[in-house]
């Protein structure tokens, strides 16, 4: 029998589903105190987090029992994934499963932004019926760039093609002359084109060095004037500074961010002033749905590893 322990929330019938197995330690607020954690992982086999436990090198060199990780979700930039694999720690995410709901978030921002209609029902009760403030725009025939053709930037394309958007796209690691481009009636180009022809940007790469403010001042002069930003993979991908100068220079349109360089987010008011931008607190992925399926398969990975561990 193994020890698992899980430090953020999990569907509870996949936790019920593991202890009938194994011993599990299910305590969904320990990872606001990482000192409990590493007392207790000491004796750990299996660790299922979220984003919000940081699996630090200081933590893993503790967990002498530690052979797997869950990750509840698909970013790791919150695992030292350096140090799993030199101690040959396994990693496994949950890929694909809250896809569909990151990608009808999305579908929500642009319709959003486009129509302009963030504010419009505290502005009725507040007794203003401005219709042409509302009036917004269509979003067909619009160009979304979709920076990143992974699982998730894939489900935005098919989607928002089918209702009429066309397609322009980068990815470093798919060569220009990939079927997928045609697949999904993308056209592949540079960063540098998607930031100029692009009405609506998406964002759908991890956090790495390289990504690390992506999108900073000169990215932002170089997107259109009054196009808009839709960020729902990592905080640090943008300069939230240069973010900020160009909404006040009112030369980008309006943003939707799920995530920030640092959460909870530091200084909420300095987005306070603006009207075209929509803040939400990491949920793009979370839906019970897709919360239902990231519990399922994480726990199918887990015991199958700690199965083939006993075999």
């Amino acid at each position: 029998m193994a020890t698992i322990m899980i430090t953020e929330f999990m569907e509870f019938e996949q936790v019920n589903e593991m202890s009938k197995i194994h011993n599990v330690i299910y305590e969904p607020e320990i990872y606001l105190n990482t000192t409990e954690i590493i007392e207790k992982i000491n004796n750990v086999d299996a660790l299922i987090v979220r984003n919000k436990t940081k699996v630090s090198k200081n933590m893993l060199s503790l967990a002498k029992k530690l052979k797997v990780i869950g990750r509840l979700g698909v970013g790791l930039d919150n695992i030292d994934t350096d140090f799993c694999k030199k101690n040959k720690i396994s990693v496994v995410i949950a890929e694909g499963a809250n896809a569909n709901s990151v990608c009808e978030y999305v579908l929500m921002g642009i319709l959003t932004l486009f129509r302009g209609t963030r504010l419009s029902t505290e502005k009725i009760i507040n007794g203003e019926w401005d219709r042409k403030e509302n009036t917004g725009f269509e979003i067909e025939n619009k160009i979304l760039g979709i920076v990143g053709i992974g699982t998730i930037g894939r489900i935005v394309a098919r989607k928002a093609g089918n209702l009429g958007m066309k397609l322009i796209g980068t990815d470093i690691e798919i060569s220009d002359d990939d079927e997928i481009w045609n697949d999904l009636n993308i056209r592949c180009a540079s960063i540098d084109e998607v930031l100029q022809k692009s009405d609506v940007i998406s964002l759908h790469v991890p956090l790495t060095k390289n990504t690390k403010n992506l999108f900073g001042k000169n990215e932002f002069e170089k997107m259109q004037k009054g196009s808009f930003i839709i960020n729902t993979s990592r905080g640090g991908i943008i300069d939230e500074k240069a973010l900020l100068d160009s909404l006040n220079k009112m030369h980008l349109g309006g943003a939707m961010l799920d995530v920030f360089e640092n959460e909870p987010l530091n200084s909420p008011n300095k987005f306070a002033k603006f009207d075209n931008v929509i803040l939400t607190p990491h949920i793009a992925g979370l839906t019970n749905q897709s919360n239902s399926r990231v519990s399922k398969m994480i726990t199918m990975h887990i015991l199958d590893f700690l199965k083939e561990e006993d075999a």
